[in-house]
């Protein structure tokens, strides 16, 4: 204030300043700890990949519920961030499995991306994955492989791939390795 009272405009403005820097600070920590679902690491180099004529949320919810009439629970699903995760499955005996589950040929996670690649053309890829080694120390993505072909979670994975395929327009279908995110 000065020395009748008022506020002087320079005050102010350093004050706004200091105020908006702050909030904009506050929302920049606000967006990115708000993280999602989605997780940070790529598919595996093996990921079957298609290109559907759909948008990623119809894409994602569609392989949702294909998993889910397999008999698999979903961990974690977002239409919108184009990503879908199961929790861990035995499927020697079709029963919910855990990733230290002494049976680690048979116990799978199936994981989905979908992302747009243009007006109605959406990149699906799916992978599945057991756990390699026992070793709470690494994180979890190192302590996974992809299955092999033949394995019955490559099998479940292109039956799943196929329904996909019949019930969403497709437009070729590949085994693709990403060097970039599928995003």
């Amino acid at each position: 204030m000065n020395e009748i009272g008022r506020v002087d405009a320079t005050m102010l403005g350093g004050i706004g300043f200091a105020a908006f820097g702050l909030w904009t600070i506050a929302l920049i920590g606000v967006a990115c700890g708000a993280g999602g679902v989605r997780p940070h690491f790529l598919p595996f180099p093996i990921a079957v990949s298609d290109t559907v004529s759909s948008h990623p949320e119809d894409a994602i919810e569609l392989a949702g519920e294909l998993l889910v009439s397999e008999g698999l629970e979903l961990e974690a699903s977002s239409p919108v961030e184009g990503y879908l995760e199961t929790k861990w499955f035995n499927i020697a005996t079709g029963r919910r499995g855990s990733p230290g589950s002494l049976d680690a040929e048979a116990t799978i996670r199936v994981r989905f991306w979908a992302d747009l690649i243009a007006e109605h053309q959406t990149v699906v890829v799916g992978e599945v994955v057991r756990r390699r080694v026992v070793d709470p120390s690494l994180p979890m993505r190192e302590r996974e492989i992809p299955v092999p072909d033949g394995h019955p979670g490559s099998e479940l994975l292109r039956r799943i791939f196929g329904e996909l395929k019949t019930r969403l327009p497709t437009r070729s279908v590949s085994r693709v390795g990403f060097g970039t995110s599928p995003r």
